[in-house]
């Protein structure tokens, strides 16, 4: 299969009070880790759309990746996913997984069962479900893309995932719906992070 990874990473972290991109965690940085665990799944081509802070953190990113900046980003994830998705549409990949920068217990293993789902299953849309709701890492087959391009506000792709909800397969990722938003969720993971380490 020949797939594409789209991470978005283009927000502005302002409720943190610091690009949650660059948090540190497990000897390195946030998105790195991200970044890492796609490379480690030997999945699909990496790809970056960066908007707010892209000039503190490109430079700290893996030179050989494609990394996107995203001038419009205020406008929200559904422009940044749309943005992204014009640098992959004319490809010829069989589908695209959409992953975020600030979900720390995103993993490869996680790639490798969407992919796996998608082949046993052929559905158009794989979906990430959490202890509480469901979102990315997301898998929409090649037959969406024209559609993910369309996207706008800051909703993400839940209308398509709305449109096809009868498509759609899910695998399991309890902790998916722990993200990195306010001082608190980081206070949170460290000191989960501490206890992981004893």
């Amino acid at each position: 299969m020949k797939i594409a990874i789209l991470i978005i990473a283009a927000g502005a972290s302002r409720r943190l009070g610091q690009p949650k991109q660059l948090v540190p965690f497990r000897d390195t940085f946030l998105l790195n880790h991200i970044i890492q665990e796609c490379q480690n799944s030997k999945v699909g081509t990496i790809y970056i759309v960066l908007g707010a802070n892209a000039e503190r953190i490109e430079p700290r990113l893996p030179k050989d990746l494609s990394i996107f900046y995203h001038k419009n980003w205020k406008q929200g994830m559904g422009t940044s996913i749309a943005f992204g998705m014009q640098h992959i549409d004319k490809k010829d990949y069989e589908g695209v997984i959409i992953a975020v920068g600030d979900q720390p217990f995103f993993s490869s293993f996680l790639l490798k069962k969407i992919t796996q789902k998608y082949i046993e299953t052929n559905s158009k849309i794989i979906i990430s479900e959490y202890e509480e709701g469901m979102g990315t890492p997301s898998f929409f087959e090649k037959t969406l893309f024209s559609e993910l391009l369309q996207l706008k506000g800051d909703i993400g792709a839940k209308p398509i995932i709305k449109k096809y909800r009868t498509e759609i397969q899910g695998i399991s990722f309890p902790k998916g719906n722990i993200d990195i938003d306010t001082p608190e969720d980081l206070k949170l993971l460290e000191n989960r992070e501490a206890f992981v380490a004893k």
